[in-house]
């Protein structure tokens, strides 16, 4: 581990000019405005790093059974999410089409959705969604995933499986992994998660794994004497490695991972990451003497080739950072009919539900629920690479079901209308 490298970084992070990149860092922080522009902010205190477990994990998974490609689960979707309709839709400015999940998966308690992301597999087109489980009882179950052919939204229904995430532990063993789920980010054959106060792990798509499904399986994990386990899920899909935030960084430069965005606009693909704060319960590091509109957006660079983050002996460092001036953030996507990697729509459950269209150069603009204006309780985004579409998914409002009050959806709108 090269902590010591890292000694010049722990530095004060603060705001800067968007125009002097070289500008010296603030070390006290700036009161903040609620729907002010994004103030650029000095990010070069803070690094990740990779763990390096590419190779180890994948071995751990060998005597689990054969890896598998994303398009033998897309060969076995065993659920149906009905399409939504003129009367059943949520309302939003733009709105073209969507789906809500089937009834076990709208009514249940035990698992909330949380992130989408979105690309291609063969000829489908699919959207992955994450879900944190919500009981405080054991077992941890952790994180699923449902990934749903959205390749035909004039159908009936939407086909998707739910997945469960793993981490291997040893040879031949894994266990479930203890997260929120928060942020997706898909880039060639790897899956980013949020990985809430350490960083991102990632998800190698083409590793996936079949295990048992008996009744044995139904409350355990891992290896129970001649089968694999995964609660009862058929399919698991293990981590492969990840990227954290080295325990020599601490707050204020420290941030949090609440959720996660692609964005391919520029000459380098970025990840998204972000934090969530509010005025309440869930400060950030930077909210300063403005409680709730500290949180950050960072870039994080991609090496296209591999599907990778870009490192120099190791560690990441953020392309660009951002003070969001911006309260319950829950997901981001870049506004893709516009070339500048300087503006993004924000997912918020502010007002009981928004979108924010944000910018370094202008005030938001908002779309809120309460307006009827966007779907209540949204959460991650993804933005189609033509800029054609926006998708999100919504966790949901506690209790109810119904897709047009607040029940659970995913959905898109289009962009043009929305700009």
């Amino acid at each position: 581990m090269r902590f010591l490298t890292l000694a010049a970084f722990l530095l004060a992070c603060g705001p800067s000019s968007e125009t002097d990149e070289a500008a010296p860092l603030v070390e006290s922080q700036q009161a903040l405005t609620e729907g002010a522009p994004l103030t650029t902010h000095d990010a070069s205190c803070l690094k990740l790093q990779d763990q390096n477990t590419w190779s180890t994990y994948p071995s751990y998974m060998t005597p689990v059974g054969p890896a598998l490609g994303l398009s033998t689960v897309l060969q076995d979707l065993n659920r149906a999410g009905p399409m939504l309709t003129a009367s059943t839709r949520p309302p939003a400015v733009g709105y073209k089409g969507g789906f809500r999940w089937n009834d076990g998966d709208m009514a249940t308690t035990e698992w909330i959705p949380q992130a989408l992301t979105a690309g291609t597999s063969g000829s489908a087109n699919v959207a992955i969604v994450s879900w944190h489980y919500a009981p405080t009882t054991a077992p941890e179950k952790g994180v699923r995933i449902s990934v749903a052919d959205i390749s035909d939204m004039a159908a009936s229904a939407v086909s998707y499986r739910h997945v469960l995430l793993v981490r291997p532990t040893s040879s031949g063993n894994f266990t479930t992994i203890p997260e929120h789920g928060g942020g997706l980010a898909w880039f060639g054959n790897s899956l980013y998660m949020a990985d809430t106060s350490d960083g991102m792990r990632v998800f190698d798509l083409t590793q996936i794994r079949e295990v048992d499904t008996s009744t044995t399986c139904e409350t355990q994990i891992g290896h129970v004497g001649s089968v694999w386990c995964a609660y009862g899920y058929k399919y698991v899909l293990p981590q492969v490695s990840a990227y954290v935030v080295p325990s020599s960084i601490t707050s204020p430069c420290r941030p949090k991972f609440s959720f996660l965005g692609k964005d391919t606009r520029g000459s380098t693909d970025v990840v998204l990451s972000g934090e969530y704060c509010n005025n309440t319960g869930t400060s950030c590091p930077y909210d300063g003497s403005t409680p709730g509109l500290g949180g950050r957006l960072y870039r994080w660079p991609m090496d296209s080739a591999t599907s990778r983050l870009k490192t120099v002996s190791g560690l990441v460092s953020p392309e660009r950072a951002y003070v969001m001036n911006e309260p319950n953030v829950q997901g981001v996507a870049p506004i893709m009919t516009s070339t500048a990697t300087t503006s993004y729509w924000l997912s918020s459950t502010r007002y009981g539900g928004a979108l924010f269209k944000v910018s370094t150069s202008a005030s938001r603009t908002a779309y809120l629920s309460g307006s009827s204006q966007w779907a209540r309780m949204p959460e991650g985004m993804h933005a189609t690479g033509s800029g054609t579409n926006l998708w999100t998914v919504t966790e949901g409002v506690s209790g109810v079901t119904s897709p047009s009050l607040g029940g659970r959806v995913v959905f898109f709108a289009a962009q043009a209308s929305l700009d």
